[in-house]
């Protein structure tokens, strides 16, 4: 009686190590399927930060446009550096001043060619861009293109540029 209750002990204990193996394998594959779901609602809104990027300043909303960074975020390129949403706005601003109207009125900035990696609250980005203009003719005319090299970082929950780095390319 002895030895087949410990054999019924031991085949219970075997079925419930099984039982127990198979909740956690399925518990694990939940936090994957959540970290990958995280990544990939991080990809989108990161996605749309590059987009909107191209949209604050298409319409010229440089309080919006600087918005779109980090407290010390930092923008480097064509019109100059800042740091910072407020002082970034401002240079942004001053570019356009020095412009003639004519040439950035109607005029949209293409993004494309997105390539994002997520790491927890931090990401890197690389972009392609073009800013299209009214030509003489009145037809598109690419005024300038090239890419971005961006990292990026989660602040209260939001993704902004942490640094962004436009290089031109084609300046015709």
């Amino acid at each position: 009686m002895t030895i087949q209750r410990g054999f019924v002990v031991g085949a219970a204990i075997v079925a419930l190590s099984f039982a127990f193996d198979h909740l956690l394998q399925k518990a694990e594959g939940a936090d994957t399927a959540d970290v990958r779901l995280q990544r990939l609602e991080d990809v989108e809104a990161i996605r749309t930060l590059l987009v909107r990027y191209g949209r604050e300043l298409d319409k010229r909303d440089f309080a919006a446009y600087g918005a779109l960074f980090a407290e010390d975020g930092s923008w480097k390129g064509g019109m100059g550096t800042a740091t910072g949403p407020d002082a970034i706005a401002k240079m942004v601003a001053a570019g356009f001043e020095r412009m003639a109207p004519a040439l950035y009125t109607n005029s949209n900035h293409v993004m494309s060619s997105f390539d994002i990696a997520v790491d927890g609250d931090t990401a890197t980005a690389w972009s392609r861009w073009t800013w299209v203009v009214v030509g003489a003719d009145g037809k598109p005319e690419t005024h300038r293109a090239g890419h971005y090299e961006d990292t990026l970082v989660r602040e209260r929950g939001e993704w902004k540029f942490e640094t962004r780095q436009a290089f031109t390319e084609i300046n015709p």
